[in-house]
C-alpha cells in the first residue's frame, strides 16, 4: 500500500499529531497508576492504556505492558458487538474482562470509554489493569493446574460499568463480594475510570483545537504511514517461509512439555504467521486466548520490522495470524487460561526466533521467558498487625522477577529485566515488606547464568522470600527450567541457564520445586527462593573481546 497524505498534510505536521496523541495516552497512564491501590499496579506498572478510533483502530498508547495493549483492539470488537456504538453515551464506562470475549484473563479488567465532541463520537479510551485478585480457590487467582474458566474467578461480560456518569453500583457490589481485597480491587476500577477520564479530557481537547475532520485526517495519515513503513520494510526481505519452535513446561496434567510451532510466510508486503503444529489446548491454565497468540505476534513482529515507530493500529495491517482453533494459542471455550502470560511468552520467543534471519541487527538470542512469579494470601498474625480486637488483617502480594535479555549482534544481553510482553517491574523490598508479613533476604544477579558468546546472554535474578506469618497459601511458576527449554543461543552462541524455584534453601528440609506450584501452605519461617533464567548468547565464545571477559570477571558476572 502506497501512503496517501490526506487534505495538505505534510510529514511534520502527521509526527506532531502522533506524538501528541502519545502524550495523552501517557497522561492517562501517570492519572492511573498515581490513583490505583494495589502495588501491582503502582509500583510494578501492570497495567496499559490507549487511545482508539470510534472504528477500533488504536491511534496511540502509553508504553507499560505489550502482553495488554495489543488485546484492546479485539476486546473493543467483541464490546462494539454486544454495545452498539449508537448506544454509547456521554459518560459511560464499559467493562469486560472474560477471556472469551476479547481479553487476556479474569484479572485483566479492560474499560471503555467514548469521546464526544459536539455530540459526536471522535474517539476511544481504554485502560487496563492486572488486579491481584479477582476470586477463585487461591489468592491471585492464577492457578496451573485450573481445568475450566469458571474456577478462575469473577468473570464479567461486556456491561456498563458507568452509565450517563452514574456509576453502577449493583458491579461494584458484585466484584466487592467476590474478590479477597475488595477495596483495592473497586480502588483500582475507579483508578481506571480516572485514566480513561483523562484521555478523554484531552483528546477532546486536540480534536477542538484542530478541528474534527483535519484531527480525523491527520489520525488517518498517522495509521497509513505506519502501515506503509512496515509494508516498504516488509517488502525488501527475501520471500520465503521461516519457521522455529519453542517448548514450555506443563508440569501439572503432563510432563510432556508444550510446543509452539510457527511458520512466518514473507510474500512481497505482507507477513502470515502460522501456528499450526502447536500443541492441542490441554485441561490446565496454560491455554492462550486468541487476542493474547495476536497480540504478541503483532509485537514481536514489529520488533523485526520496525522497532523504532510509534505503534499504532497500521502497524499490525499487513499481518495475518493463522492459530487453529482447540490449540494451545486458540482453546476452546471453556478452557482455563489464568497462566496464559507464560504461553503468550514462548509465542513471541518462536515468532522472534523464525524472523531473525530476515533482520539480524534487530535480532537478539533467545530471552528469559522464564517468568518468576508467585501471588500469595493470608492472615498477617504477627501482634503488631492485629487491631484493637486481636484480629489479624488479610493481605494480598504479588511480585514478578526478571532474567536476562539475550545477546546481539550489537551488544550482551540486559541483565534482570522482564522481557516480551511483560516490562513488570520487580516490586521493591520496601514495598512488600511494608504490605505484606514477607521479607527479602536477597535480591541478586546470578554469575555465569548468561549464555556464553562474542555477546553474552544478560543474567538472571535470585530473590529469597521468608514468610512471618502463621499460614500463607501460595500459587507461583517459572518457565525454561530444562535443558529443553532454556533460552536458546543464536549463531554459535550458548544457551542461557536455567530458571527454578525452591523450598527453604541451604536447610535440612530443602527441596526444589516443580515449575508450577498452586496451593502451596507456608508457614512461618519458610523461605522461597526464585531465579530467573539467563538469556542466550550470540555468536562465538571464542570471538569475545578479551577486555570483557576480564571486565565480567572483574564485577563477578562470569
Amino acid at each position: 500500500m502506497t501512503f496517501r497524505p490526506q487534505g495538505n498534510i505534510d510529514p511534520i505536521s502527521r509526527d506532531v499529531f502522533q506524538q501528541q496523541l502519545v502524550g495523552i495516552a501517557e497522561e492517562m497512564s501517570m492519572a492511573l497508576r498515581r490513583a490505583a491501590f494495589s502495588s501491582i499496579i503502582w509500583d510494578m506498572y501492570d497495567y496499559a492504556c490507549g487511545l482508539f478510533t470510534p472504528e477500533g483502530e488504536m491511534m496511540a498508547q502509553a508504553e507499560t505492558i505489550p502482553a495488554q495493549l495489543g488485546i484492546m483492539s479485539t476486546a473493543l470488537r467483541h464490546m462494539k458487538g454486544a454495545f452498539p456504538l449508537e448506544q454509547w453515551k456521554p459518560g459511560d464506562v464499559l467493562v469486560c474482562n472474560d477471556p472469551y470475549k476479547g481479553c487476556t484473563h479474569t484479572m485483566d479488567i479492560v474499560l471503555f470509554s467514548p469521546i464526544f465532541l459536539e455530540g459526536k463520537l471522535i474517539g476511544i479510551t481504554s485502560t487496563i489493569a492486572h488486579h491481584v485478585d479477582i476470586g477463585g480457590k487461591i489468592p491471585g487467582t492464577e492457578a496451573a493446574d485450573n481445568g475450566e474458566i469458571f474456577a478462575e474467578g469473577l468473570i464479567l461480560p461486556p456491561l456498563k460499568l458507568v452509565e450517563a456518569g452514574k456509576p453502577n453500583q449493583a458491579i461494584f457490589d458484585i466484584v466487592a463480594a467476590n474478590v479477597r481485597d475488595p477495596a483495592s480491587c473497586q480502588g483500582d476500577l475507579r483508578a481506571q475510570i480516572a485514566g480513561c477520564r483523562t484521555g478523554e479530557r484531552r483528546l477532546a481537547e486536540l480534536f477542538k483545537r484542530y478541528g474534527v475532520e483535519e484531527a480525523r485526517a491527520l489520525t488517518g495519515a498517522c495509521l497509513d504511514y505506519a502501515e506503509t513503513y512496515m509494508r516498504r520494510v516488509i517488502a525488501a526481505m527475501p520471500d520465503g517461509r521461516y519457521s522455529a519452535s519453542v517448548k514450555i513446561e506443563d508440569d501439572t496434567t503432563s510432563d510432556e512439555p508444550l510446543t509452539v510451532a510457527v511458520t512466518v510466510e514473507v510474500k512481497g508486503d505482507k507477513l502470515k504467521v502460522d501456528f499450526t503444529g502447536s500443541s492441542p489446548q490441554r485441561d490446565n491454565a496454560l491455554n492462550c486466548p486468541t487476542a493474547s497468540t495476536l497480540s504478541m505476534t503483532n509485537y514481536a513482529v514489529k520488533c523485526i520490522v520496525a522497532p523504532d515507530i510509534a505503534q499504532n493500529e497500521g502497524c499490525n495491517r499487513p499481518v495475518e495470524l493463522l492459530a487453529p482453533e482447540g490449540t494451545m494459542l486458540n482453546p476452546r471455550r471453556p478452557g482455563a487460561v489464568s497462566v496464559r502470560h507464560l504461553t503468550q511468552q514462548a509465542v513471541a520467543d518462536a515468532v522472534l526466533k523464525a524472523m531473525a534471519p530476515l533482520a539480524p541487527d534487530h535480532a537478539s538470542a533467545g530471552c528469559q521467558i522464564s517468568f518468576p512469579t508467585f501471588c500469595a494470601g493470608g492472615f498477617d498474625d504477627r501482634p503488631e498487625r492485629r487491631d484493637e480486637n486481636g484480629a489479624a488483617p488479610y493481605y494480598v502480594i504479588s511480585d514478578i522477577i526478571g532474567g536476562g535479555m539475550g545477546g546481539s549482534a550489537k551488544s550482551d544481553g540486559l541483565d534482570a529485566i522482564d522481557t516480551h510482553g511483560g516490562n513488570c517491574a520487580i516490586l521493591s523490598a520496601e514495598v512488600i515488606e511494608t504490605l505484606s508479613p514477607l521479607r527479602i533476604l536477597e535480591t541478586s544477579l546470578v554469575a555465569g547464568s548468561g549464555g556464553t558468546g562474542e555477546h553474552r546472554g544478560g543474567l538472571g535474578i535470585r530473590r529469597d522470600y521468608q514468610f512471618l506469618s502463621g499460614r500463607t497459601i501460595m500459587g507461583a511458576y517459572v518457565q525454561q527450567t530444562r535443558p529443553e527449554t532454556q533460552p536458546w543461543g543464536l549463531e554459535g552462541g550458548g544457551p542461557g541457564a536455567p530458571g527454578s524455584i525452591s523450598l527453604n534453601p541451604g536447610k535440612p528440609n530443602a527441596r526444589p520445586l516443580k515449575s508450577k506450584i498452586y496451593g502451596l501452605k507456608l508457614e512461618k519461617g519458610d523461605v522461597m527462593r526464585f531465579q530467573g533464567a539467563g538469556g542466550g548468547g550470540w555468536g562465538d565464545p571464542k570471538k569475545r573481546d578479551a577486555a570483557a571477559v576480564a571486565r565480567d570477571k572483574a564485577e563477578g558476572f562470569a
